[in-house]
């Protein structure tokens, strides 16, 4: 196998699913990806939550009488982009995996999307209950100015960043890049976690495939090597590809990214990489010179962490089993690492699944990143932020959703 990836010892091999003509990329519209709504922003097409309606409104502005997850943010956040997506610069996407590049036109309850296409004479309409979502593109993600800057969750799940404005007894306001001032129930709100002061983003993207390295994989038991194609804010692949870049980790740091994936999923990444190029491991003493760097393993059951050094043996540092991954097709993935602790952990959906603590040191010497897919089923990243971390986990609320009384966390662990 290429690159991270070779036989695992701790674990049955994944079945063989096949590759889809296309991948199927579904959108649950959470409210996370509304930070790019108007460059990166996919918005589910059909479903509601009660919970969140007329939960979000412009103050000095009606709420919007639409549920959340239905359109109301749709039309919230994509109005201002029609204008300035482009010509087939958006996409469309159907229940059935097909996806049809164009324009959006207007939507209407009665009548559904209003599609705009460039071999089309006239627009299309197309039926909501056939869709799952509509990619905007066309515009880079805003800044949002200094303040009291936090991660937001809400009740169903969905997060956005923004800066805390206020409170009142009934609703929550936050100042957003995306939507400007925002008031939200406190009902629909389930936790505000204020972000640390003074901690650099280093890369949010990608915007193109600009900077970053494609990687040629040789392997015939893996096939034809492929590309990572940018489209739509993400990288998506079906064959066998690799692409890297230096992105200039820090000794702390913290990376998230969206992951959707049909069929199998078998993919690597390589933390702390000097070398842009995928390595083969059953060969890697032949390999050009690299320094060490670590490998986590994400495939359709667990995740593995195996430091990769020349003339050092490969020595899987321990799996954590992901039953959820086979009744998904889409996961928020996070890294998290610590040159100083020997530390390196992932956590799913917000949850930590697993630490691991290198009791030879920290094995990552460089300063990039390098993803590297198998060519089993398609698979799609994006929303990828880089950051330096504090050291600290977030952990999920414990606090009961629908309680009588708020929970304060401080920063010692107190609680009020």
């Amino acid at each position: 196998m290429i690159d991270e990836i070779k036989n695992l010892p701790l674990g049955k091999e994944e079945g063989r699913d096949g590759c889809p003509s296309r991948p199927r990329l579904r959108s649950e519209s959470p409210l996370g990806q509304v930070a790019a709504a108007t460059a990166t922003w996919c918005a589910a097409l059909c479903g509601s939550l009660g919970v969140l309606k007329n939960s979000c409104g412009r103050l000095g502005q009606p709420s919007l009488p639409s549920p959340w997850r239905s359109f109301a943010v749709f039309i919230f956040a994509a109005v201002t982009a029609i204008g300035q997506a482009g010509e087939n610069k958006s996409t469309l996407h159907f229940k059935n995996g097909d996806w049809l590049r164009g324009a959006l036109a207007g939507y209407d309850p009665a009548v559904g999307v209003t599609w705009r296409h460039a071999d089309a004479t006239a627009p299309l309409q197309f039926n909501t209950g056939q869709l799952t979502g509509i990619t905007l593109d066309g515009t880079a993600v805003g800044q949002l100015a200094a303040g009291n800057l936090c991660e937001v969750q809400l009740v169903n799940g969905d997060h956005f960043r923004g800066n805390l404005a206020g409170a009142t007894a009934e609703h929550f306001l936050f100042d957003t890049w995306h939507a400007g001032r925002m008031q939200l129930l406190r009902s629909a709100v389930r936790k505000i976690a204020p972000l640390p002061k003074g901690l650099k983003t280093i890369f949010q993207g990608p915007e193109s495939d600009d900077g970053w390295t494609h990687g040629k994989i040789n392997n015939e038991a893996i096939g034809e090597s492929g590309n990572w194609r940018y489209h739509n804010g993400g990288f998506h692949a079906k064959a066998a590809a690799s692409i890297a870049r230096d992105l200039g980790l820090p000794d702390s740091s913290h990376i998230s990214f969206d992951l959707e994936w049909s069929g199998a999923m078998h993919l690597a990444f390589a933390l702390y990489t000097d070398t842009l190029q995928p390595i083969s491991l059953s060969t890697k003493e032949n390999e050009p010179d690299f320094s060490g760097f670590y490998s986590i393993q994400v495939n359709s059951y667990s995740v593995n962490l195996l430091p990769v050094k020349k003339h050092t043996p490969l020595t899987y540092l321990g799996q954590a089993t992901v039953p959820s991954f086979r009744k998904k097709t889409k996961s928020r993935l996070e890294f998290f690492a610590n040159k100083a602790q020997r530390l390196i952990a992932v956590a799913i959906d917000g949850k930590v699944i697993r630490k691991w603590f290198d009791a030879k040191g920290f094995t990552g010497e460089g300063t990039g990143i390098r993803i590297v897919h198998q060519g089993r089923g398609a698979v799609r990243v994006s929303n990828l932020r880089v950051e330096e971390w504090d050291g600290r986990f977030k952990g999920p609320p414990t606090h009961p959703i629908g309680a009588k009384d708020d929970l304060v966390k401080l920063i010692n662990n107190d609680r009020m």
